[in-house]
């Protein structure tokens, strides 16, 4: 006879409502929660948390039998997740820097076996919220320079094309993991396509871009700032050095931390718009714009633009987590498009008022071009330098912290427990080997932020290199395999011609950006 279960919800610490909570799904309070989620997502996407938790909860010496295990079981929105737990946990619970921010769960649990049932809490609004900060980056801020390259015509059909492709591979992976529910991550499905020697290949794709990401920021924060305290190389240690303490401070804090971020970014499109009104007088003047070409100036530069154009969609990987995490993945589709549209268009404004204020005139990045015009009020130059000061600051921790994980992982560093004190505060969560390794992953980091001097050039050879590989080409190859027994022969074949033109625009603009002088 089998034993009857108890339902039970979670633990939950109690708190009064308030008018945070007025909305339902769509309070205040839940649009929090879900971009907290969707930073955790960010910050950790490459690194398979639940797989390492489970390892370090294998190599403990004693296993209790009364300790919970819970199994994956299908259903229709996403998956049982079972993991490795005990009732100490739920009585103890301790925020760490590994605390895994999960969806909403639903469990029911027997002694000895405790059955979690993820169902996803973000709605449509929330998601798109999240989408499109997850998108919206500082590769925008070169997209001007893009039209400079490739000129009106070919500037817009890049963009267009870019935009249109990386929705579809959007939703092309969400159709993988609406039939395949076990999987939740970018990661999942790369293991699930090619094993795991495949999913390692992947991992360090992804390991390289985020690296290249946070040289990109260490170099916009020194050019910047280089206008009004002309020591770069300074302000760079500047940067590595503040970052470095950042990566102490757990993931719940940084993850709130980086709404500055949002805010930032929201400034600068608003003062990019503003500073063209604010001067009649050319370059800089969306009043009397600059000169402009239908095509592109030098033909040789041309191929160069493509990696600018892809590189605003570098936040792609993200989006299978993104779909776990709704409410209702029926609405995921219209969640894409809405997200994917106003980020293109947010992109292109960025892009086409940059272009029409300064020509053929406009530096790698808009906002150091700004900064260099005489036309504009004193003032636009001080909020600037503070935006481009905490901007860096804000997305860094989040875009270094799978590398350090990886690392951690990879040398055993991350901890196996959690040492509490008699007050229930953590003791002892960073030990001194951590941070020296911290120290010298930072070391390395402003090695090659001193190294590297080009933004340009970055942030080109990772739109070629990077994301036309893993947003585009990768995405195609998974649907076809994965999902190949739903696809007719004539969407196959068309398939397969998106995966040679991803491939080839990546090997091209790739040694473009190698090969090119960023200022030809």
């Amino acid at each position: 006879m089998s034993t009857p279960t108890e339902v039970r919800p979670i633990p939950r610490r109690e708190r009064r409502t308030s008018i945070l909570d007025m909305g339902g799904p769509n309070s205040i309070n839940n649009f929090a929660s879900s971009y907290t989620r969707a930073q955790q997502y960010i910050g950790s996407t490459l690194i398979e948390q639940g797989g390492n938790l489970i390892e370090q909860l294998s190599r403990q010496p004693s296993v209790s039998n009364e300790e919970a295990v819970e199994f994956v079981t299908p259903d229709s929105y996403g998956p049982f997740r079972f993991q490795a737990t005990n009732e100490v946990d739920e009585e103890c619970a301790v925020d760490t820097e590994e605390t895994s921010l999960l969806p909403e769960l639903s469990r029911i649990s027997t002694k000895r076996s405790s059955f979690t049932i993820i169902t996803g809490n973000s709605t449509v609004p929330q998601t798109v919220f999240n989408s499109v900060n997850t998108l919206v980056g500082i590769a925008m801020l070169t997209l001007p320079f893009g039209f400079r390259l490739s000129g009106w015509l070919f500037g817009m059909l890049f963009m267009l094309f870019t935009a249109f492709c990386s929705n579809i591979t959007a939703k092309y992976l969400g159709r993988i993991l609406r039939q395949y529910h076990h999987l939740s991550t970018y990661g999942d499905i790369a293991h699930e396509f090619g094993g795991p020697y495949f999913s390692y290949f992947v991992t360090f794709f992804f390991i390289f871009d985020l690296t290249g990401a946070s040289l990109t920021l260490i170099i916009l924060f020194a050019d910047s700032l280089s206008i009004v305290w002309p020591h770069i190389h300074a302000l760079k240690i500047i940067i590595v050095g503040l970052i470095f303490l950042l990566s102490l401070l757990p993931l719940s804090i940084l993850s709130l931390f980086s709404l500055l971020g949002i805010l930032g970014t929201l400034c600068i499109i608003i003062i990019i718009v503003l500073c063209g009104f604010l001067s009649d007088q050319q370059p800089g003047s969306l009043i009397f714009p600059e000169a402009t070409s239908m095509l592109p100036p030098a033909w040789k530069n041309l191929l160069f633009s493509l990696g600018i154009f892809m590189a605003p969609w570098g936040g792609h990987p993200v989006f299978p987590e993104l779909y776990r995490d709704m409410r209702h993945p029926g609405k995921y589709s219209k969640s894409c498009n809405i997200s994917f549209s106003t980020t293109f268009f947010l992109d292109l404004a960025i892009g086409a008022l940059g272009y029409l204020m300064f020509g053929n005139t406009v530096d790698d990045s808009i906002i150091k071009t700004i900064m260099n015009n005489p036309h504009y009020p004193k003032y636009i130059n001080k909020i600037l330098c503070l935006l481009m000061g905490l901007l860096p600051l804000s997305k860094l921790p989040l875009v270094t912290k799978p590398i350090i994980t990886s690392y951690e992982n990879v040398f055993g560093l991350t901890p196996k427990y959690v040492v509490v004190d008699k007050e229930g505060q953590l003791a002892d969560t960073y030990g001194f080997t951590r941070i020296v390794a911290r120290a010298i992953f930072f070391s390395l980091l402003l090695a090659l932020g001193l190294l590297f001097t080009s933004f340009g050039k970055l942030v080109s050879f990772l739109g070629s290199a990077i994301c036309f590989t893993v947003c585009l080409a990768l995405p195609l190859l998974f649907y076809m395999k994965l999902n190949g027994d739903n696809i007719g022969t004539i969407h196959k074949v068309f398939l397969k011609i998106g995966v040679v033109l991803s491939l080839s625009a990546a090997v091209i603009g790739t040694y473009s950006s190698l090969a090119m002088n960023v200022t030809e």
